[in-house]
Protein backbone atom coordinates (compact mmCIF):
# COMPACT_ATOMS: atom_id res chain seq x y z
CA UNK A 1 0.00 0.00 0.00
CA UNK A 2 2.89 2.24 0.78
CA UNK A 3 3.33 2.67 -3.46
CA UNK A 4 0.50 4.60 -3.27
CA UNK A 5 2.27 6.79 -1.15
CA UNK A 6 3.55 8.85 -3.79
CA UNK A 7 5.06 9.55 -7.11
CA UNK A 8 2.93 7.35 -9.68
CA UNK A 9 1.11 5.30 -7.46
CA UNK A 10 -0.61 8.51 -5.39
CA UNK A 11 -1.74 9.79 -9.01
CA UNK A 12 -3.48 6.35 -9.43
CA UNK A 13 -4.84 5.44 -6.21
CA UNK A 14 -6.19 9.79 -6.92
CA UNK A 15 -7.49 8.93 -10.35
CA UNK A 16 -9.48 5.50 -9.59
CA UNK A 17 -10.72 7.07 -6.14
CA UNK A 18 -12.39 10.01 -8.72
CA UNK A 19 -13.34 7.64 -11.08
CA UNK A 20 -14.99 5.79 -8.24
CA UNK A 21 -17.11 8.46 -6.68
CA UNK A 22 -18.07 10.19 -10.24
CA UNK A 23 -19.81 6.79 -10.88
CA UNK A 24 -21.40 6.34 -7.81
CA UNK A 25 -22.67 10.49 -8.54
CA UNK A 26 -23.67 9.16 -11.67
CA UNK A 27 -25.83 6.75 -10.50
CA UNK A 28 -27.39 9.03 -8.28
CA UNK A 29 -27.74 11.29 -11.30
CA UNK A 30 -30.01 8.32 -13.21
CA UNK A 31 -31.78 6.85 -10.32
CA UNK A 32 -34.88 7.73 -8.56
CA UNK A 33 -32.96 9.63 -6.17
CA UNK A 34 -31.82 12.42 -8.72
CA UNK A 35 -33.07 15.12 -7.01
CA UNK A 36 -30.31 14.41 -4.39
CA UNK A 37 -27.29 13.91 -6.89
CA UNK A 38 -26.49 17.46 -6.01
CA UNK A 39 -25.81 16.67 -2.59
CA UNK A 40 -23.71 13.95 -3.43
CA UNK A 41 -21.12 15.68 -4.92
CA UNK A 42 -19.16 17.23 -1.55
CA UNK A 43 -19.32 13.77 0.53
CA UNK A 44 -17.79 12.11 -2.32
CA UNK A 45 -15.21 14.46 -2.60
CA UNK A 46 -14.31 14.60 0.96
CA UNK A 47 -13.74 11.11 0.87
CA UNK A 48 -11.80 10.94 -1.95
CA UNK A 49 -9.96 13.84 -0.37
CA UNK A 50 -9.86 12.36 2.59
CA UNK A 51 -8.57 8.55 1.27
CA UNK A 52 -5.68 10.40 -1.06
CA UNK A 53 -4.44 12.08 2.14
CA UNK A 54 -4.43 8.93 3.97
CA UNK A 55 -2.44 6.85 1.81
CA UNK A 56 0.09 10.55 2.13
CA UNK A 57 0.38 9.08 5.73
CA UNK A 58 1.79 5.93 4.92
CA UNK A 59 4.80 7.32 3.77
CA UNK A 60 5.50 9.27 7.49
CA UNK A 61 7.37 7.71 10.02
CA UNK A 62 5.83 5.01 11.89
CA UNK A 63 5.35 6.11 15.68
CA UNK A 64 2.93 6.01 18.12
CA UNK A 65 2.26 9.39 18.87
CA UNK A 66 3.84 10.16 15.06
CA UNK A 67 3.69 12.91 12.50
CA UNK A 68 0.62 10.90 11.17
CA UNK A 69 -1.64 11.15 14.17
CA UNK A 70 -3.73 14.42 13.21
CA UNK A 71 -3.89 13.82 10.02
CA UNK A 72 -5.52 10.29 10.60
CA UNK A 73 -7.80 12.10 13.01
CA UNK A 74 -9.24 14.27 10.57
CA UNK A 75 -9.41 11.80 7.74
CA UNK A 76 -11.41 9.31 10.16
CA UNK A 77 -14.16 11.93 10.88
CA UNK A 78 -14.29 13.11 7.75
CA UNK A 79 -14.60 9.73 6.25
CA UNK A 80 -17.10 9.18 8.61
CA UNK A 81 -19.47 12.30 8.50
CA UNK A 82 -19.19 12.47 4.82
CA UNK A 83 -20.74 8.60 4.90
CA UNK A 84 -23.62 9.74 7.27
CA UNK A 85 -24.71 12.58 4.61
CA UNK A 86 -24.27 10.10 1.77
CA UNK A 87 -26.55 7.55 4.11
CA UNK A 88 -28.94 10.67 4.43
CA UNK A 89 -29.30 10.69 0.83
CA UNK A 90 -29.55 7.11 0.32
CA UNK A 91 -32.31 7.39 2.29
CA UNK A 92 -34.08 10.59 1.02
CA UNK A 93 -33.68 12.43 4.51
CA UNK A 94 -31.97 15.71 3.07
CA UNK A 95 -33.38 18.28 1.58
CA UNK A 96 -33.84 18.31 -2.45
CA UNK A 97 -31.31 19.81 -4.20
CA UNK A 98 -31.92 23.24 -4.65
CA UNK A 99 -32.54 25.61 -7.99
CA UNK A 100 -29.49 26.84 -9.29
CA UNK A 101 -28.42 30.17 -7.29
CA UNK A 102 -26.26 32.69 -7.67
CA UNK A 103 -22.97 31.30 -9.17
CA UNK A 104 -20.89 34.37 -8.85
CA UNK A 105 -21.18 34.58 -4.72
CA UNK A 106 -19.83 31.17 -5.32
CA UNK A 107 -17.01 32.03 -7.28
CA UNK A 108 -16.40 34.95 -4.80
CA UNK A 109 -15.87 32.06 -1.96
CA UNK A 110 -13.61 29.98 -3.83
CA UNK A 111 -11.64 32.85 -4.46
CA UNK A 112 -11.54 34.18 -1.06
CA UNK A 113 -10.24 30.59 -0.05
CA UNK A 114 -7.27 30.87 -3.07
CA UNK A 115 -6.71 34.02 -1.28
CA UNK A 116 -6.26 32.74 2.32
CA UNK A 117 -4.71 30.07 1.11
CA UNK A 118 -1.77 32.26 -0.78
CA UNK A 119 -1.95 34.84 2.06
CA UNK A 120 -0.84 32.62 4.55
CA UNK A 121 2.60 32.73 3.57
CA UNK A 122 2.99 36.69 3.48
CA UNK A 123 0.94 37.18 6.61
CA UNK A 124 0.91 33.99 8.71
CA UNK A 125 -1.44 31.26 9.60
CA UNK A 126 -3.05 33.54 12.49
CA UNK A 127 -3.48 36.97 10.91
CA UNK A 128 -4.89 35.58 7.13
CA UNK A 129 -6.83 33.41 9.62
CA UNK A 130 -8.42 36.00 11.27
CA UNK A 131 -9.04 38.02 8.17
CA UNK A 132 -10.24 35.27 6.47
CA UNK A 133 -12.88 34.63 9.07
CA UNK A 134 -14.30 37.82 9.55
CA UNK A 135 -14.31 38.71 5.54
CA UNK A 136 -16.24 35.47 5.57
CA UNK A 137 -18.62 36.25 8.06
CA UNK A 138 -19.18 39.63 6.55
CA UNK A 139 -19.74 37.72 3.04
CA UNK A 140 -22.12 35.69 4.49
CA UNK A 141 -24.65 38.52 5.53
CA UNK A 142 -23.20 38.61 9.62
CA UNK A 143 -23.45 42.10 10.08
CA UNK A 144 -22.63 42.09 14.29
CA UNK A 145 -19.42 43.24 14.50
CA UNK A 146 -18.54 42.43 18.16
CA UNK A 147 -19.62 38.74 17.53
CA UNK A 148 -17.48 38.76 14.24
CA UNK A 149 -14.14 39.89 16.21
CA UNK A 150 -15.14 37.81 19.10
CA UNK A 151 -15.75 34.50 16.62
CA UNK A 152 -11.93 35.80 14.74
CA UNK A 153 -10.25 36.61 17.95
CA UNK A 154 -11.48 33.35 19.42
CA UNK A 155 -10.29 31.47 16.57
CA UNK A 156 -6.97 32.55 16.81
CA UNK A 157 -6.32 32.20 20.38
CA UNK A 158 -7.48 28.23 20.18
CA UNK A 159 -5.15 27.72 17.13
CA UNK A 160 -1.98 29.34 18.88
CA UNK A 161 -2.48 27.84 22.71
CA UNK A 162 -3.93 24.13 21.44
CA UNK A 163 -1.49 23.70 17.66
CA UNK A 164 1.69 26.45 18.38
CA UNK A 165 1.47 26.11 22.67
CA UNK A 166 0.28 22.86 23.36
CA UNK A 167 1.00 20.01 20.38
CA UNK A 168 4.22 22.30 19.47
CA UNK A 169 2.72 22.06 15.51
CA UNK A 170 4.72 24.90 13.49
CA UNK A 171 2.15 27.33 11.57
CA UNK A 172 3.39 29.75 8.96
CA UNK A 173 3.91 32.52 10.90
CA UNK A 174 4.55 35.23 8.01
CA UNK A 175 4.56 38.84 9.36
CA UNK A 176 4.15 38.54 13.25
CA UNK A 177 7.47 35.79 13.40
CA UNK A 178 9.58 38.26 15.00
CA UNK A 179 6.90 39.13 17.80
CA UNK A 180 6.00 35.42 18.88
Amino acid sequence: MEYFSDGTGLFVWTIALTLICFGIYVGFRYSKLKAYSGQTIIPLGMIVFSLVLWVVTLGFPSEEAGPAVIPLLWIFWLILLSMVILVFCFTGRIDKDPKRGRMGFLGLGVGLVVVYYFAMDYLGYFLSSFLFLVIAMYMLSYRKPLTILLVGTGWVLFSYLVFYKFLYIQLPLGLIEDFI
